[in-house]
């Protein structure tokens, strides 16, 4: 007869794995800064990094239930490394261009109390020029006196600063490679602890 669900060393250790990393975040942010953030611990991003528990908790739980040599362990190894990967990488990266965009937002544009739809124009207004005489002499589709900006721009773009005002973009997304291998750690460990309290 087929075990129950608690008896799942992977999916335990994966769960608990997540769980542990994510406990502890307000605590080394503490250590790390001084100040404490409950909040962190339902954020993404910070030490140890949670993605990394969880697919090395459940690579290493599979691992102890079934066998090294079983393909399912392979398989968890294999997504645990493009996870951690990815965690180090794309939304690294995507955490600093959102930075970026979010300091440019609040460099050029201002906060939302400071800003308006003119000032935005103004701020575009080179950019306005060069697509008037581009699409007055090129194409010859716009009225005189019509730029892209003016059609494209006075709603859409000025909508988008204002929602980045009011709402900047995530920026604590990805980890750095010590918080990837702080939570890879933890995940390891609690899959051990987990596999061997079922044994």
């Amino acid at each position: 007869m087929a075990g129950g669900l608690f008896d799942n060393a992977g999916l335990l250790s994966a769960v608990a794995g997540v769980f542990v990393a994510q406990v502890l975040k307000p605590f080394t942010h503490y250590v790390a800064s001084g100040k404490f953030r409950p909040s962190l611990a339902l954020a993404s991003g910070g030490f140890p990094s949670s993605h990394s528990a969880l697919v090395t908790g459940l690579a290493t739980g599979v691992g102890a239930q079934r066998g090294l040599a079983d393909g399912a362990f392979a398989c968890c190894v294999v997504v645990a490394l493009v996870v951690m990967y990815d965690a180090m990488g794309v939304r690294r990266q995507a955490g600093f261009h959102a930075s970026a965009i979010n300091t440019l937002v609040a460099g050029v544009y201002g906060t939302r109390e400071s800003s308006s739809a003119a000032g935005s124009r103004d701020n575009l207004a080179n950019l306005d020029d060069r697509t008037r005489g581009g699409r007055d002499m090129e194409s010859g589709d716009a009225p005189v006196g019509e730029s892209l900006t003016d059609t494209l721009f006075d709603e859409g773009f000025d909508a988008f600063v204002r929602r980045l005002q009011e709402k900047p973009l995530r920026e604590h997304i990805g980890h750095t490679p010590v918080q990837v291998v702080a939570g890879a750690v933890t995940g390891v460990v609690i899959g051990l602890s987990i596999s061997i309290n079922m044994a």
